[in-house]
């Protein structure tokens, strides 16, 4: 066995193989280790050739696998026939890939047509057929099979950010691409790798990195690779941070969300750190809120302090912005007020009951 050097770089828990193993070999291999690539036939059909990742036993418990993109390949391309005239002629190949490949029949430059009732396009799982129907002489020609796939193309762009020292910078994208493009993230050229400090997300076409405390040591170019077999592409942007001077206001305890049924008392309750101590404001969407008859805003010296909503009722449910707010700048943090008129739905947060 031979250590594979032309493909990625391994984790400490990982090493890279390439093997080369007869069937029986290959079925006590695969009891072994963690395959997690498909295995493919040498060309002389005697012997299978497998690229494979490799995890030590004690781990495999602990880690579970998926191939979530495998570019196609003709596992069994197709061959020249010869039929005679009026007869049917069929050609056969198999593709595989993840995820599953979508392929095209061609008569030499020209798409084949099943529409047509000359040619009968079918497939099964792998397994791809064009069926040329009562050939003729006038048939003859060279017919192919290909992969339909498609480059990825950004739909989004990653766009230039900036955000305070310590808080959350998230980077975005969108992309699309057959098969599914696989995404690296760089910084100033270094590929990034998932941490507690770095971390990389995607729901559908969209990816994000996401750096959870933002430092100065993060700024620099972000740049985005989308490839597959078909292509690569790439989009590039700044993240700047800035610093916080000593004493910048910030939340030492961030008010959290409140639900509760009508008629009861809801309260925000929040800390806030600084120096000099900054202010605190209190708005309801875009309205400022004040201490009236059905609102109390309380701000103690050591930083601490509330906002308490008298008797809810269905239209204070809203988000609640409180700011933080000093010479050397300001800090937001939000929260929601649920009011349901379920009086036994009461879920989160610090509900009293009017005096």
């Amino acid at each position: 066995m031979e250590q594979n050097t032309s493909s990625r770089s391994p984790s400490p828990q990982e090493i890279l193989l390439e093997v080369e193993l007869d069937e029986n070999e290959v079925k006590e291999f695969e009891k072994q280790v963690k395959i997690i690539t498909s295995p493919e036939f040498s060309p002389d059909k005697k012997s299978m050739v497998v690229s494979l990742d490799v995890l030590p036993l004690a781990l495999l418990e602990q880690i579970d696998f998926q191939v979530t993109e495998m570019p196609p390949r003709f596992a069994v391309p197709i061959t020249d026939i010869k039929v005679t005239e009026g007869l049917d002629a069929v050609f056969e190949c198999v593709v595989t890939g993840t995820p599953l490949p979508v392929v095209q029949w061609f008569r030499g430059d020209m798409c084949v047509t099943p529409g047509t009732g000359k040619y009968v396009v079918s497939q099964k799982e792998g397994l791809h057929s064009l069926k040329v129907q009562t050939v003729g002489s006038s048939d003859s020609g060279l017919y192919c099979c290909q992969d339909e796939g498609k480059a990825p193309v950004f739909l989004k762009q990653v766009s230039d950010v900036e955000v305070w020292q310590g808080d959350v910078a998230r980077l975005s994208v969108t992309v699309t691409g057959s098969p599914t493009p696989k995404i690296q993230w760089f910084l100033n050229s270094t590929k990034l790798i998932p941490c507690t400090d770095c971390k990389l997300v995607f729901a559908g076409n969209d990816h994000s990195l996401i750096l959870p405390y933002a430092g100065v040591q993060d700024e620099g170019e972000y740049t985005c690779v989308a490839s597959n077999v078909h292509g690569e592409t790439s989009c590039s942007a700044q993240l700047h941070v800035r610093q916080r001077k000593p004493g910048f206001p910030c939340f030492a305890r961030e008010p959290d969300s409140v639900r509760c049924a009508p008629g009861f008392t809801a309260v925000f309750e929040y800390t806030v750190v600084g120096k000099p101590c900054p202010d605190v404001l209190w708005s309801k969407g875009s309205e400022q809120l004040f201490s009236d008859a059905r609102h109390s805003i309380a701000h103690r010296p050591d930083g601490s302090g509330s906002l308490t909503v008298w008797d809810c009722v269905e239209e204070d449910t809203g988000l609640y912005t409180c700011r933080a707010v000093s010479a050397l700048g300001e800090a937001t943090s939000t929260a929601v007020l649920t009011v349901t008129g379920n009086p036994y739905l009461i879920l989160a947060g610090t509900i009293l009951e009017k005096e």
